[in-house]
């Protein structure tokens, strides 16, 4: 090997390290101040990161009782998967903003295409607000998309069944191909107290 080719591995190398540090920066601008503690990834959601990052897309479901750090897990894995060279953008959002987004009065088509289009969408809190009909129609078509263009989809819910909570339609596609990752534990937040 060249001395040339060393150098240019060099830049590329730098390129790249500088470049996941950009997209981090943007992921972690919209990432709520609670959710930025410090602490340990469980491996399940660190090894599903990796995944995303070496082109391996799959979804994820991370269920379990209120206050587990299901949100806080979801950030830190999409951070992991980032840092790991997950170039696609993220976008993490709730399952009362989805609702907003749909709604006929407050409907705003062009977040709901950014949702449709987002490399990996995060949906939390699946089941903390009582979806219509309506917004379990709209869920069906951003989640048939998704799934039929293979482009990722992680949900946090209390819920651990979700077909009855979502129908058949939508669990099917969620669930097709996922990994389940259950939480257990006390209320973080009532310990913090």
């Amino acid at each position: 090997m060249n001395s040339e080719d060393d150098r240019d591995r060099e830049v590329l190398g730098r390129w790249q390290a500088e470049r996941r540090e950009r997209l981090a920066a943007i992921l972690l601008s919209g990432r709520p101040a609670e959710f930025a503690a410090p602490g340990e990834l469980d491996p399940r959601l660190a090894a599903w990161a990796d995944g995303l990052a070496d082109g391996k897309a799959r979804n994820l479901i991370l269920t379990g009782p209120v206050g587990t750090g299901k949100t806080w897990a979801v950030w830190h894995a999409a951070e992991h998967a980032v840092r790991a060279g997950y170039e696609g953008r993220v976008i993490v959002g709730t399952a009362a903003r989805l609702r907003r987004i749909v709604a006929p009065a407050t409907a705003d088509p062009a977040e709901f295409a950014r949702w449709m289009d987002a490399g990996l969408l995060v949906i939390d809190d699946l089941a903390a607000v009582r979806l219509s009909e309506w917004d379990m129609d709209h869920l069906l078509e951003l989640v048939d998309a998704r799934w039929a263009d293979r482009r990722p989809v992680a949900v946090t819910s209390n819920v651990t069944a979700l077909k009855p909570l979502l129908g058949e339609r939508i669990a099917s596609r969620l669930q097709h191909g996922a990994l389940f990752v259950e939480l257990d534990g006390p209320d973080r937040r009532r310990q913090a107290s």
